[in-house]
């Protein structure tokens, strides 16, 4: 038996890998191995991984807790399971008249309230790269790319 553990370490083993790492592998089961009986049972094997597991899910709630007051709302939640969720909500404040679509003036209004340092003729120029239909308005897809392809929402 292999010092308390319970279990026999084949003599190849000892032969093929370095006593070091042999000893990791030995420690690894008799970790899960809880009653040193030499074998991982299915109970055993799922409470390891239960157990090893519990930190990351831990830290997947915290992630998800945004106001980190130990529950997760709703919206925190919608927010995890629909990525451009802010961006659309956003998107609707900026969109004063309420017609899902985002006009040259929402555009400056947008640029003055954040002090984007822009002039109307820029901002033209720039309302034309994001307005790839044409139609002088911003569709909620037509900024989810702009925001992508420059950066700013």
């Amino acid at each position: 038996m292999s010092e308390n553990f319970g279990f026999e370490v084949p003599e190849e083993a000892r032969q093929l890998l370095s006593p070091q790492k042999l000893e990791e592998i030995k420690q690894a089961f008799a970790q899960i191995d809880r009653n040193h009986d030499g074998k991982i049972e299915l109970e055993e094997y799922m409470s390891y991984l239960l157990n090893r597991e519990q930190e990351n899910f831990l830290r997947k709630f915290k992630y998800l807790d945004t106001d980190q007051d130990g529950v997760i709302e709703f919206e925190e939640f919608l927010i995890a399971a629909e990525p451009h969720y802010l961006m659309l909500k956003k998107f609707k404040q900026f969109d004063t008249d309420g017609n899902g679509l985002l006009s040259f003036e929402e555009a400056r209004h947008i640029a003055e309230k954040l002090e984007f340092p822009i002039d109307s003729e820029q901002l033209q120029k720039l309302m034309e790269l994001i307005d790839r239909d044409n139609d002088g308005q911003v569709t909620f897809d037509e900024y989810l790319e702009a925001i992508i392809r420059f950066g700013f929402q």
